[in-house]
């Protein structure tokens, strides 16, 4: 994915775009999902948690 896709998908979801975020999700889901390891198991909620507070905060990323 070249720059320019990126920031054209980051806009989008930026701006409200639900597909465009799920795009931005995907991108990061092994990021997120590294990260959402507790005592050496997968926390699906923390996942989820994370993932929602992507969503809610994807709005206030700069560009």
């Amino acid at each position: 994915m070249s720059k320019e896709e990126f920031r054209s998908i980051l806009t989008d979801a930026m701006a409200g775009c639900h597909e465009e975020l799920e795009k931005i999700l995907e991108l990061y889901m092994p990021l997120i999902e590294k990260n959402s390891y507790l005592n050496g198991n997968l926390d699906e909620d923390l996942k989820q948690y994370l993932m929602i507070h992507i969503a809610l905060q994807i709005g206030k990323f700069s560009i």
